[in-house]
């Protein structure tokens, strides 16, 4: 090798020896002291110790001192901790005397009389208070007792005998008197019967009821089942029950249990609407014995055809008042 290398390289050398030492060393200015400038947390308003600090902290301080943290009413703590040590000193110093002078000083005659005078007075006191507060208690517990007690300053209404007539009444009875009188029950002369009985079995009363509501029939007057007009105010038509004695009325209490062996339909004659209730217990009757499987039969027990159904349906229509069906 060349001596100018060997030179060269050796420059090298020392020139990054000189740089790591001025890398590692830390500079002397900044080294923190106690004596700089604090930190304070805008949010707490605490002051933020670096450790390096309170290392520095740890060192200085006696090992039986207590830590104590920097901050910013140091000032005040300063100006407030003697003033307590004075107020405690005051305290102890008082205290010490009065419990040695109980220990020297003898109770004099004067002191006696005083504490004699002072629990009389206490005991006329406490008498006065109990007897001040028995009435108290026995005019508080009157009050409750007078709660439930009857007010006899209220007046009480008098109820006289009603004895005059009622004109709601009267009206309502009226109308009811009116309805009885146009009813065809009321005024019927003769009647036009259709009998249906179901084939092979005789009729559960379940069955009946059900069947009866079903096509409008309702339970009313006489025990029987009801056909209506439309509007209400005119009784087509009514049925009753089939037994071994003839026509029987409804019993709604045992009907569930027993058996019916047919249904009586029954016209009134005569009829003011005569031609609109046949037409209506024709219909029905032949739609309730298709429902049972039964058969319709008119009142001499024959069996119902287009033949005989047009001729009692005329019998019906030209009954008047005086006169007799045909059979």
């Amino acid at each position: 090798m060349e001596i100018t290398t060997i030179i060269g390289i050796v420059i090298a050398i020392v020139i990054m020896l000189f740089g790591i030492r001025l890398i590692l060393k830390k500079p002397a200015e900044a080294v923190p002291s106690l004596d700089a400038d604090l930190h304070i947390d805008p949010d707490s308003q605490t002051p933020v110790i670096p450790r390096h600090v309170r290392s520095q902290l740890s060192k200085t301080e006696s090992p039986a001192a207590a830590r104590v943290e920097p901050s910013l009413n140091e000032e005040v703590v300063d100006n407030i901790a003697p003033e307590t040590e004075q107020k405690e000193a005051v305290k102890v110093e008082p205290t010490l005397t009065e419990t040695a002078q109980p220990e020297t000083k003898a109770a004099s005659p004067l002191d006696t009389q005083v504490v004699a005078e002072e629990a009389a007075k206490t005991e006329e006191n406490t008498t006065s208070a109990e007897q001040e507060n028995k009435p108290e208690t026995v005019e508080a517990a009157e009050p409750k007792a007078a709660e439930f007690s009857l007010n006899s300053n209220i007046e009480k209404a008098e109820i006289s005998d009603f004895n005059d007539e009622s004109s709601i009444l009267d009206a309502h009875l009226h109308e009811q008197k009116i309805v009885d009188e146009e009813c065809s029950l009321a005024n019927a002369e003769t009647i036009i019967s259709l009998h249906v009985y179901p084939q092979g079995r005789a009729l559960s009363g379940e069955k009946t009821l059900k069947v009866l509501l079903k096509y409008g029939l309702r339970y009313g007057e006489l025990a029987c089942f009801h056909r209506y007009s439309e509007d209400g105010s005119k009784l087509l038509f009514s049925v009753l029950r089939m037994a071994d004695t003839g026509m029987e009325g409804f019993d709604l209490e045992t009907l569930s249990t027993e058996e019916v062996k047919g249904l009586a339909f029954f016209l009134a004659l005569p009829h003011s609407d005569v031609q609109n209730a046949f037409d209506t217990m024709d219909s029905i009757s032949r739609l309730i014995a298709r429902e049972v499987d039964g058969l319709v039969y008119d009142q001499n027990q024959q069996e119902m055809t287009p033949q005989l159904r047009e001729f009692w349906r005329h019998q019906a229509i030209d009954y008047r008042a005086g006169q007799t069906a045909e059979v």
